[in-house]
């Protein structure tokens, strides 16, 4: 957490939105590069699920500031905040996926603990356990594609169950 150290819950909100950001297109990468369909919704549910997430963020961005437009701070970040989808695997892809989770986690937990704000507080301890949430989903398909990788590939005798 020492990238986020020193930045206040309002610049920790700037982060947030771009992150969130990130995430959504991440997902919708994964989409396009998944051949099998009910993947591919799950992957294209989580992207939006991010823009809602960024969506709320805004809005108590807003509502703490009076402000539309949320700066974001300049970070030095590092080269793991990239992955080029075209050349990697799904299980890469997946295990980054659940990096990018763990790590939205941390920010949103230590902007909680920093927050003065009770509703902010809470909106930011919602999003940490919806983050939880992201990641035991993607745990749960890369130990499934782990076990039975043809699985993921497009086919047309697929039925699902459940929801």
């Amino acid at each position: 957490m020492a990238l986020y150290s020193g930045l206040t819950v309002v610049e920790i909100l700037g982060v947030a939105v771009k992150k969130e950001a990130e995430a959504a297109a991440f997902y919708r990468g994964m989409a396009i590069l998944t051949e099998n369909l009910i993947i591919k919704e799950r992957f294209m549910a989580l992207s939006r699920e991010e823009l809602k997430h960024r969506a709320l963020i805004q809005a108590e961005y807003k509502r703490l500031t009076g402000e539309e437009k949320i700066p974001v701070p300049r970070l030095d970040v590092s080269d793991r905040d990239a992955i080029d989808l075209d050349s990697a695997s799904l299980e890469e892809a997946m295990e980054y996926a659940i990096l990018t989770e763990r790590d939205a986690q941390r920010l949103y937990a230590a902007a909680a603990k920093a927050s003065t704000d009770p509703r902010g507080q809470r909106l930011l301890e919602y999003l940490v356990e919806f983050e939880k949430g992201h990641e035991r989903q993607i745990k749960a398909d890369l130990d499934f594609y782990r076990n039975d990788p043809g699985w993921f590939e497009g086919r047309d005798d697929m039925i699902h169950v459940g929801p």
